[in-house]
């Protein structure tokens, strides 16, 4: 069995990759991709220390709802994208202040 230790630093890591990942650049989708590995390392924490915790070791029903708001999430992005795809908008952060007109 992997120790607990491993799933926390594998977490971090791959939190500090995805916060670095907002902060370096100005890209629309790289930026969600990073979004979405910070929200994977949340997932891994959370799931490790739910199975960590309790006795019986079922987590089937965290995992549901994990799969369900990033299935949600996912789908939110994409109508996201697709607005800005009609408007043939920049993918640049920066320029999208235009769209408070």
């Amino acid at each position: 069995m992997i120790p607990l230790e491993y799933f926390v630093a594998t977490s971090f890591a791959m939190f500090t990759i995805g916060i670095v990942g907002i902060a370096a650049t100005r890209h629309f989708i790289i930026m969600l991709l990073a979004v979405e590995i910070a929200l994977v390392a949340a997932t891994l924490l959370a799931t490790a220390f739910y199975y960590f915790n309790t006795p019986s070791g079922n987590i089937m029903l965290l995992l549901f709802a994990i799969w369900t708001i990033a299935a949600s999430e996912a789908i939110v992005l994409i109508a996201f994208y697709r607005y800005l795809a009609r408007f043939e908008a920049s993918l640049d952060v920066t320029k999208l202040s235009k769209f408070r007109d």
